[in-house]
């Protein structure tokens, strides 16, 4: 599906194209989502640059993400989407910067773009392509800062539930909450590693326009000290990233230290009640015995004293874990 932005004032305003249509006049920014062949060759013939496949978005070497053609910078990068179905993934979106247009190629349907759709439709447009390009790596940045924000909150939530006494609320975390939180943290883990990715992905392009637009005239000032209020950004997210998972390793090795913990304290429970019952087992087993000569078997008091030796020697070693502080 090809769709034009054209500017109308200060803003852009949307155009559904097709396969037959004329690209409208005044278009400043061309997305591609999901774009057919037909559609490919189209919009070579309108702008007379490459379109990318999405093979060749695929590759991972630089040489085949960022370079310059036909006066045209390509550059590709990964941005991150599925994180509302917890099913985080990283989605290929190719930008052809060109001193006309700024073309986007992806094949995901991304909210960061839906939000930069919506920011440039309201007014406050930027009029050339090198500059919308930097709106739109900001409005990228942007959303991965939205992303660490929410997971920041959520794992302050779940260490509250780790470290919760039970003297203050009155509540215990049991352990099928325990295992649940090991689960929350690893997905977090796992959209934080996507995240990451992404960030790396996106410090590529941003580097690359600077060194790239340092050989274009056409290439303004103004896009270039963006593009380094954007890095900068970057920078400070992935400290910040790296801090969240740190935490989410030291959360992780927390649970499963209570896990251990409450699992150890089960365990001592039943060692215990072992102990406890072995003595009148003991006492119960040799007057079980089937031998002719003994004592206490004629004797009236002989099964009320085998009781009594039972309890008391139940009650000694409790007794003694209680003097111990085993207890």
């Amino acid at each position: 599906m090809i769709t034009y932005y054209t500017l109308v004032g200060d803003r852009l305003e949307r155009h559904a194209g097709d396969a037959s249509g004329a690209m409208p006049a005044g278009t400043l920014w061309i997305d591609l989502l999901h774009p057919s062949a037909d559609e490919e060759r189209l919009l070579e013939s309108f702008i007379a640059v490459d379109v990318p496949t999405r093979e060749e978005m695929a590759e991972i070497e630089d040489s085949s993400r960022f370079y310059e053609s036909n006066g045209a910078l390509y550059m590709t990068t990964s941005v991150v989407s599925g994180i509302r179905e917890h099913r985080p993934s990283t989605a290929e979106v190719t930008c052809v910067l060109t001193p006309q247009w700024l073309v986007t190629v992806r094949y995901a349907d991304l909210l960061s773009f839906r939000t930069f759709e919506t920011r440039v439709a309201r007014g406050g447009c930027k009029r050339a392509a090198d500059q919308l390009f930097v709106s739109l790596m900001d409005c990228v940045v942007d959303r991965i800062a939205d992303v660490l924000e929410s997971v920041q909150g959520q794992l302050d939530a779940l260490s509250r539930d780790i470290f919760t006494e039970q003297g203050t609320s009155g509540a215990k975390v049991p352990k099928a909450d325990l295992q649940q939180i090991v689960k929350h943290l690893g997905r977090s883990n796992s959209l934080l590693s996507k995240l990451n990715e992404s960030l790396l992905s996106v410090s590529r392009p941003l580097a690359y326009f600077r060194q790239g637009g340092n050989g274009n005239a056409w290439v303004s000032d103004e896009a270039k000290l963006g593009m380094k209020s954007v890095e900068r950004d970057v920078r400070s997210l992935g400290e910040y990233l790296t801090k969240m998972s740190n935490e989410i390793t030291f959360l992780l090795d927390a649970t499963l230290g209570l896990i251990n913990i409450e699992q150890n304290s089960i365990i001592k429970v039943f060692s215990i009640a072992a102990v406890l019952f072995l003595p009148p087992t003991l006492v119960g087993t040799v007057y079980g015995m089937n031998f002719t000569h003994m004592p206490e078997l004629a004797w009236t008091a002989g099964y009320p004293m085998a009781l009594v030796m039972m309890v008391i020697s139940a009650i000694l070693p409790y007794l003694w874990f209680k003097y111990r502080g085993w207890l």
